[in-house]
């Protein structure tokens, strides 16, 4: 009873937030407690003036009207079948061929015992099958990451998708299993079969085992049909097996001879949320049948130049602890994954983020660049902060920032932090401030508008299609184009290089529905007035990793790598393949996406452990 309450109560918070998205959690939680508080009495007023046989069915009646999520045909079935079975129950206890017995301490342990199996196994199973559906087909690291967002500075979305597809789903199975092992714990059979039937299903051991082997069977079916869900093998890689891949081919930066120009060039590095090359019409080589990002692939067929894994624009294949945020910014500028035990942003805890890793920023910070990072969330999120001011000394300007510096009122936060548009302009006054110094300067920018679900739809959105995931990305580019535009103005691009750049690709499945089973969705990536440009054809149908944005970035700015290899990334420009071409796509993405002892030691060097047994602090 108090299950289904719970339940009911649950579901209305998310009606509400998904009706009214700018209202507070606290005031929707508040209208939900006064509405079940209400609804409640009347039901109890009901059961009075009806007779108090009906209380149950009003109550779990309550829950039904209450609750009209509509996530699903299968849940509205699921839910008209679970209020059934338990009206039917609460019958059928009430019918003469059925004796009521007394459970006694014992009954009442293994009935718990059993409801968690229960409750474990179906929430692993609709846990797995949620977030294949919800995030697609996507690396294991990438589901492990996101189902371990912290909820500070992090969008509310998923939290609601998960309860309604996944923990409401599982609340509803558990009710109504626990209304069945009631029923049979607590009923005589002598009436309702023959005895010697009868007889065996009240047996002592028996009417206490049954239960629990079904509970059991529950969660071993549960966590075989999760497991399959999500793949066995991508498990057995992740968590179980070994990889030499790192150990062989990773080249330390610190023991690579790197010479700069004399006069050095500026830097700007655009990371664009979840930017595929996907995004472009058909003919330029993306998946659209209309082209999303006119501006990016007019510059990058003119101004500037594309590296592509086809003779048409693409990007870079997507490979294992590069496919979120942290991973992808990491393994543009260190030249490694992001591989931790399954807690990505929780390892932004850590006090020492990455120590064996040695980034852009270094080298550009002991070559005397102002080094400057801008985001419009928190950079605390998933270690942002620790990872860009240990590896680099960055000035780091995030939603904390813009509220001290006044840029937005204390109490504003729209998405993640503040939008895109008014990022690009803070761009534009932070670029002037950081090129009236004398030194060169590293400016560092993530946007926010295009992460998924659906991304950010502002007021000045342009409706130009029907989706609005197509039109913010559209948006997106538009207010890029005008904002490199800009950049081109400015006395000081004569001698910058700039590099835009997808972090990773979407995990917006639903925009993929009609994606081409042969297509392969790549990160988008233009450089604009580099220092050095591809000798013809080396920018096209090449197999390469967002690692290989790290040499291939200083390349850009007309430093000279020696061995033209840093990390686990090449540079894109010299004549030496990469090590996506050396051993090909699924040697290579099978191999990062296994445990490496190399990696752990050298790279993450134990950093991770404080995160997975953090110490009591002394009082």
């Amino acid at each position: 009873m108090l299950l289904l309450l719970f339940i009911t109560f649950t579901g209305y918070v998310l009606l509400l937030k998904k009706n009214n998205p700018q209202s507070s959690l606290t005031k929707i939680i508040l209208k939900s407690l006064k509405t079940n508080v209400l609804l409640f009495a009347v039901s109890l007023l009901l059961s009075t003036l009806l007779g108090q046989k009906l209380l149950p069915a009003l109550l779990h009646l309550h829950f039904w009207l209450l609750t009209p999520l509509k996530v699903s045909g299968t849940f509205v079935v699921l839910t008209f079948i679970a209020v059934g079975l338990i009206f039917l129950l609460r019958r059928l206890t009430q019918s003469q061929h059925i004796a009521r017995r007394n459970l006694k301490a014992g009954d009442w342990t293994l009935y718990f015992i059993t409801l968690l199996f229960i409750f474990i196994g179906s929430l692993f199973f609709f846990s797995c099958y949620w977030g294949m559906n919800h995030f697609g087909k996507l690396s294991i690291d990438q589901i492990v990451y996101h189902l371990n967002e912290p909820l500070t500075g992090s969008d509310n979305t998923q939290i609601y998708s998960f309860m309604e597809n996944a923990a409401l789903k599982t609340l509803v199975v558990t009710a109504v299993i626990s209304e069945l092992l009631l029923f049979s714990l607590s009923t005589s059979y002598h009436r309702l079969a023959p005895k010697k039937i009868g007889d065996f299903f009240r047996h002592k051991i028996l009417r206490r085992v049954l239960p629990v082997v079904a509970g059991l069977l529950i969660l071993f079916l549960g966590g075989t049909f999760g497991l399959q869900r999500v793949g066995f093998a991508q498990i057995k890689a992740y968590f179980f097996e070994t990889s030499q891949l790192m150990a062989q081919e990773y080249v330390d930066p610190r023991q690579v001879k790197i010479t700069f120009p004399e006069k050095k060039r500026n830097l700007i590095y655009i990371f664009l949320e979840s930017m595929e090359s996907s995004y472009l019409s058909t003919e330029l080589g993306g998946a659209e049948k209309e082209n999303l990002l006119p501006n990016l692939a007019e510059l990058a067929q003119t101004t500037g130049f594309n590296f592509s894994n086809t003779e048409l624009l693409g990007g870079a294949q997507q490979v294992p602890g590069v496919g979120f945020t942290t991973g992808g910014m990491a393994a543009q500028t260190a030249g490694v994954p992001l591989l931790t035990s399954g807690n990505h942003n929780r390892y932004g805890s850590t006090s020492q983020y990455l120590p064996g890793a040695y980034s852009l920023g270094e080298i550009l910070d002991q070559q005397g660049y102002q080094q400057t990072l801008l985001i419009g969330s928190k950079a605390s999120f998933g270690g942002r902060d620790k990872y860009f001011t240990q590896h680099g000394n960055y000035n780091i300007l995030d939603y904390n920032t813009a509220i001290t510096d006044g840029w937005i009122a204390p109490d504003y936060h729209v998405w993640w932090g503040y939008e895109d548009q008014k990022l690009f302009g803070y761009a534009k006054n932070t670029l002037n401030n950081l090129a009236s110094s004398s030194e060169p300067f590293n400016f560092t920018m993530l946007t926010v508008d295009t992460h998924f679900e659906d991304g950010y739809l502002s007021d000045d959105t342009p409706k130009v299609f029907d989706d609005q995931y197509s039109n913010v990305i559209h948006y997106s580019d538009e207010m890029l184009g005008e904002f490199l535009s800009w950049i081109m103005t400015q006395p000081f691009y004569a001698n910058t290089t700039v590099i835009i750049s997808g972090d990773h690709l979407t995990m917006d499945k639903d925009f993929f529905a009609d994606l081409a089973p042969d297509y392969t969705r790549t990160v988008f990536n233009l450089f604009l007035n580099s220092a050095i440009t591809p000798a013809t054809g080396k920018n096209k149908n090449r197999q390469f990793s967002t690692m290989d944005m790290y040499p291939t970035t200083l390349a850009a700015l007309g430093a000279k790598v020696s061995g033209e290899r840093l990390g686990l990334g090449t540079n894109l420009f010299a004549d030496e393949p990469t090590l996506m071409e050396k051993y090909g796509y699924e040697t290579f993405n099978a191999e990062l996406a296994k445990r490496s002892d190399f990696y752990q030691n050298t790279i993450i060097q134990g950093s991770e452990i404080e995160v997975l047994t953090p110490t009591k602090t002394k009082k």
